[in-house]
């Protein structure tokens, strides 16, 4: 009993350990994290010292209240690594040098805590490995002070890629090199392929200018430029052909550096290391800053992971949700209308005022009006509540423009009584028409989504009563519109479709959600709850339910090292991509529950995507991973509908993608009144993938024997080892990161 309690922090020190060697390559992988330990373990003196730093930054950072040693995985440890095995390589390993890596390592918390203060307030410069050339330098000129000097040179200059691969941990070794190599193989093949696209266009540099191909300057030149393309065409930027073209521009920046900076450093007997990385990624960042429109390349805006995972969390955002705005417009009104007249519409919807919505109310035979319609009051529509689609501050309001009689126009106000709220910079909503006197809410007011606004009316340019919604650019009358999609919009038809954004056509018959509490019973979820599962994967694993420091709904699983965040509205459920080890449960509940709708029409179905991973066979993956920043895919077109059932319901869902007739992947999910999430399922080519909700004082699986538990870690280290090696750990890049919801109009 006292090896299971102590296990678990045991596993947290070599999770921890494994992150902070992982991050030296940008990634969170453990595996990579552990191929990166051994690289450093075939010098024991470098391990040793590197073992010791990362120990007395974590200390350090503790004792000064900085975080948790756990907590300061980060730029803190990571800095702190590369300075100790720094000090192993100029000075050995003797007792004088040991005695130095504990001081530097404190010297180094210190100014990363300054560095990431500073770079705050410059609007979030990342510090990347910038400490630790600083208390390099600082090394190298006080050690000779305490009686230490420089080894003799052992090697003769890196050459070639191996070498210079190990070169990052001051191992010029081939053996060293070849461990690096797999670790970046391991964490990303997208990230292999940039760094080798850099080895290409630096070697074409040098016929060009053949310095950069000088035995001192080519390892340095190599090294700064694959490091400075992986972060910027991958880490910072969605992999794309355009954000490799720029990290390739970064990567000649680096080595334009490297020769600039060599000879004044060398003069004061200092090396540049990989200084022209850290300058060279700051000039791209802060130039791509000042970019009028944020795309090609599409900075990362959300919380990132791999380059993978960057490039299918976008993408699956974009078929998702297809919004250009972060906020999410709901339609206008209560109810199903039908829209009369869309964008590019016939009648008025013309140059800058085409991308505009005029809706109207129409009976069971798609009658507008009553009887003849010949009085405003026949109408419809007519003093129907108009509503707020998105929280907003009022900025204009007319209030006392007659209403027209049927059939007659008042030219001279146009735009009769309307509203215009302010929802962000350069970001408008009109609602237009409205009846005279109707408005209820004055300028300046802030107004939520849904509020009523006014009543539809016959004013201004208004042969009968509609009501006309816009998105502008700016608060005057007569702006200019905006393309606009709205969110969760149920179109009716044979059956009711939930369309995630929607720009309704002509003659369709739309309305929004309306909430069911009954199905949002069923994903209730109270922060800091435990969901447990049993996967046929084998073992037991625990999903916990958490609010991250930024706000996010966040699913974490402690044993797989996964992590999902989502978003629980009044009017959905919405899983966002998830991040960490591709066998835990949290991958079937973002595939069998990508979005729920809590609406309880019968004939309900829905469509959405999945990450492009579940588009592929797991043989292929590897491979598509290479060419999927050059390749259009959007991910997997899932289609979704409910199944009742006596205690509760079953969200069954089938891709749109077939193979001899039948889906590739299709999903269950069963929810069960007073349990919740019952059960996840999942059969993906041919693969059948299944997780059961394990349930406190309800299922007598939950109160395991000794045996249950000894069996359990059995199951865990066969098929999970390699899973909690992966468990995520974000690199810290001195900047909060936002929310993944940023983007998201769900949201």
């Amino acid at each position: 009993m006292a090896a299971l309690k102590w296990r678990p922090r045991v596993v947290a020190a070599i999770d921890a350990l494994l992150g902070v060697y992982a991050q030296v390559l940008f990634a969170r992988s453990r595996v990579t994290g552990a191929l990166l330990l051994a690289a450093t373990a075939l010098d024991p003196g470098s391990l040793v010292s590197g073992l010791l730093a990362i120990a007395v930054a974590a200390g350090t950072v503790s004792s000064l209240g900085l975080g948790t040693p756990s907590a300061a995985i980060g730029p803190y440890t990571t800095n702190a690594l590369l300075v100790g095995l720094a000090v192993a390589h100029y000075f050995g390993a003797s007792e004088a040098a040991l005695v130095l890596v504990v001081a530097v390592s404190v010297v180094t918390v210190l100014v990363t805590a300054a560095l990431l203060a500073a770079g705050e307030r410059a609007g979030g410069t990342p510090v990347l490995s910038l400490p630790f050339v600083l208390v390099c330098w600082m090394v190298l000129g006080v050690a000779p002070a305490l009686g230490l000097h420089s080894l003799p040179a052992l090697t003769a200059p890196p050459s070639g890629l191996l070498e210079t691969l190990g070169a990052l941990f001051f191992l010029p070794r081939a053996s060293a090199g070849a461990l690096v190599l797999g670790a970046l193989l391991w964490h990303s093949r997208i990230a292999l392929v940039f760094a080798l696209a850099a080895c290409t266009a630096l070697a074409g540099a040098t016929v060009i200018c053949p310095p950069l191909g000088q035995p001192l300057l080519a390892a340095p030149v190599l090294l700064n430029g694959m490091l400075t393309t992986i972060a910027i065409g991958g880490v910072w930027f969605v992999p794309s052909p355009s954000s490799l073209a720029l990290g390739l521009a970064g990567a000649l920046a680096s080595s334009a550096l490297v020769l600039g900076l060599t000879g004044p450093l060398e003069r004061l007997g200092l090396p540049a290391l990989i200084l022209p990385f850290n300058v060279a990624v700051f000039l791209v960042l802060h130039t791509a800053r000042r970019r009028v429109f944020d795309a090609h390349p599409k900075s990362v805006d959300f919380v990132p992971g791999s380059p993978e995972e960057n490039l299918a969390y976008y993408r699956t955002r974009l078929a998702r949700f297809q919004a250009p705005y972060p906020i999410g417009f709901r339609l206008p009104f209560r109810g199903a209308w039908v829209c009369t007249q869309g964008v590019d519409g016939a009648l008025t919807h013309r140059g800058p005022w085409r991308h505009a919505f005029d809706f109207e109310v129409a009976d069971a035979e798609g009658r507008l009006f009553r009887g003849e319609g010949a009085s405003v009051d026949d109408h419809l529509c007519h003093r129907l509540p108009v509503l707020a689609t998105a929280d907003g501050v009022v900025v204009k309001v007319q209030n006392d423009v007659p209403d027209n009689a049927i059939g007659q126009l008042n030219l001279e106000r146009n735009w009769g009584n309307c509203v215009i709220l302010r929802h962000g910079v350069g970001l408008y909503s009109q609602v237009a028409h409205l009846a005279r006197g109707s408005v209820r809410v004055s300028e300046g007011q802030t107004v939520r989504r849904g509020d009523v606004l006014g009543a539809c009316g016959n004013s201004g340019r208004s042969p009968r009563p509609h009501l006309h919604f816009q998105l502008q650019s700016g608060p005057a009358l007569s702006a200019a519109t905006l393309p606009c999609r709205f969110s969760d919009v149920v179109v009716r038809g044979a059956e009711e479709c939930v369309s995630l954004t929607s720009a309704p056509p002509e003659r369709a018959t739309v309305r929004n959600l309306e909430p069911d509490g009954g199905l949002l019973a069923l994903l209730a979820m109270d922060p800091g709850s435990t969901l447990a599962f049993r996967s046929n994967s084998g073992g037991v694993e625990q999903i916990e339910h958490e609010v991250d420091l930024l706000g996010n709904l966040v699913l974490r699983s402690r044993e797989r090292g996964a992590t999902l965040c989502f978003a629980r509205t009044e009017d959905a459920f919405t899983a966002f991509d998830p991040l960490g080890a591709p066998g835990s449960v949290i991958h079937l509940l973002r595939a069998a529950l990508a979005r729920v709708p809590f609406d309880a029409a019968p004939t309900l179905a829905w469509s959405d995507y999945l990450p492009p991973r579940w588009s592929r066979s797991p043989g292929l993956r590897a491979a598509w991973d290479v060419l999927a920043p050059f390749l259009p895919v959007s991910g997997l077109e899932m289609r979704y509908g409910f199944r009742p059932r006596p205690d509760g319901v079953d969200v069954v869902g089938a891709s749109a993608r077939a193979v001899r007739g039948q889906p590739v992947v299709r999903t269950l999910a069963e929810l069960r009144r007073g349990v919740g999430i019952a059960r996840l399922e999942v059969n993906a080519f041919g693969r059948k993938l299944v997780a059961e909700r394990l349930v406190p004082d309800a299922d007598p699986r939950l109160a395991r024997s000794p045996q249950d538990e000894a069996q359990t870690r059995r199951s865990h280290l066969a098929a999970g080892f390699t899973a909690w090696l992966r468990k995520s750990s974000r690199l810290h890049s001195g900047a909060a990161p936002r929310s993944p919801r940023a983007g998201d109009p769900s949201s």
